[in-house]
Parts: structure tokens; sequence; C-alpha cells
């Protein structure tokens, strides 16, 4: 069956059918970055919302527990990057010892890190999809310039304006320039619908290091001996002395 679309692709010159061929590599790439992304996206934000009501229901039970395995996703992974440090400061403190402004800062700063690095391997792909939006449109254009220009030379070898002498440049001019619409439309809006949900997993880690923190100053509030008689008259709140620090 003669299909348009490959008649023309075979009819087409070198140049088009290289720029048909790397924009059809363009598509099998960016689909496959698409889909890769919803699931592990889709995957993140479940696992990130099952440990987050797992994380409010222990609370600072949290922060006691040995757990042999590491807990999956993103949370998960900034769970254990600031547990890691607590312990570290506990260790370096001792226990009878509250902790200080500068080992709140160093928790603080793991948890940021472990978020950066979260946020850099949900982005991961990304740049794909930005390249393909905004390159591939151009890459269109050029099999366009390129079929008109062969329009062109038809008209100038047959003499005429005829259709058969323009037909098959501006046939290829039309079909490179439907190839990269292809490729460059679902590559754009797939970039700011998976980046919009990046965000929002971005939302919840940030949260949850502030969650992690408020568990720490409260276990350490819990821990912290009762005040002596001489001491009643005293107001100031250790959390947020330790912020003033």
């Amino acid at each position: 069956m003669d299909h348009p679309f490959l008649a023309t692709l075979l009819r087409s010159g070198p140049v088009g059918q290289t720029i048909l061929a790397g924009l059809l590599v363009f598509s099998i790439y960016t689909w496959a970055v698409i889909l890769t992304k919803v699931g592990m996206l889709r995957r993140a934000e479940r696992s990130c919302e099952a440990f987050l009501n797992q994380f409010r229901a222990a609370s600072t039970d949290w922060l006691r527990t040995n757990r042999g395995t590491p807990v999956a996703g993103p949370l998960g992974t900034v769970y254990e990057g600031g547990l890691r440090e607590f312990r570290a400061q506990r260790r370096k403190l001792g226990a009878p010892l509250p902790l200080s402004g500068e080992a709140r800062n160093r928790i603080e700063a793991a948890l940021e890190i472990e978020v950066a690095q979260e946020l850099s391997r949900l982005e991961r792909g990304h740049l794909i999809l930005a390249i393909a939006a905004s390159a591939c449109p151009f890459i269109g254009l050029f099999g366009t310039v390129w079929g008109i220009m062969n329009a062109f030379r038809g008209i100038s070898a047959e003499g005429s304006a005829g259709i058969a002498a323009v037909a098959p440049g501006v046939a290829e001019a039309l079909v490179t320039t439907v190839a990269g619409l292809a490729v460059a439309i679902p590559a754009v809006i797939s970039y700011n619908l998976l980046s919009g949900r990046v965000r929002r997993i971005e939302m919840i880690l940030d949260r949850f290091a502030w969650e992690f923190l408020r568990v720490i100053d409260h276990s350490e509030e819990d821990a912290r001996p009762l005040p002596t008689p001489e001491g009643e008259g005293e107001t100031s709140s250790p959390v947020f002395a330790r912020r003033q620090d």
C-alpha cells in the first residue's frame, strides 16, 4: 500500500531523509524519557505519601529506631541522611547534653543536601525534553527551507512552475515541518507537566525536612531534665534559643 508519508519519505533527498531520521531518533528517545519519568514520579509521590503518614504517626520514635534496611523513596533518603547526622552529633556531644545550635544547623544542612540530591535525581532526563522542545522545530524548519529550495530547483529544471516541478520539494518541506512539530509538541507539554510534579515533590521534601527538625526539637525538650525550683521563673524556650544561635 502506497502511503503518502512513506512515498514522500522515499522520494526525499539525502538531506531530507537525514533530517527525518534524526527527528525519529529524537522522538523515540523523548517518548522513552516521558514514559520512564511518568512511572518514576508516580512511584515517588506514592512512597512520599506513605512514608509521611508513617513518620507523623510515629513522631519521635523514628529517631530511636534502628532500622536494618533503608527506607525506600525520596523521603526515605532524606530521612536516612538527617538521621545519620543527628546520631553523629548526638555521639559527638554525648547523651546527657542537649544539641547545640551548631549541631542543629549541621543536621539542617544534611537535610538540605539530601533534598538537593533527590531533586537532581528526579529531574534527570528533563534536559532531553527541553532540547527536543526547543531544537526540533528548528530542525524541521531547516528541512522546510531545504524542501523549498528543492522546489525552486525543480522549477528551474522544468522551466515551468507546474505541479510536477514543485510537488516533491514542497512535500518534503511539509513533511519535515510536521515531523519537527510532532516531536516538539509532546516534549514541551511533558516537560511542563513533569516539572510541575517535581515541584510538588520538592514541596513535600522541604516540608518533611522542617518536620524532621521539629521532631528533633520535641525530642530534645522531652529529654531535657525538669527545671529546679530556682529556675522556675525562667520562661525562655530552648527551641527558640537554639534557632537564635
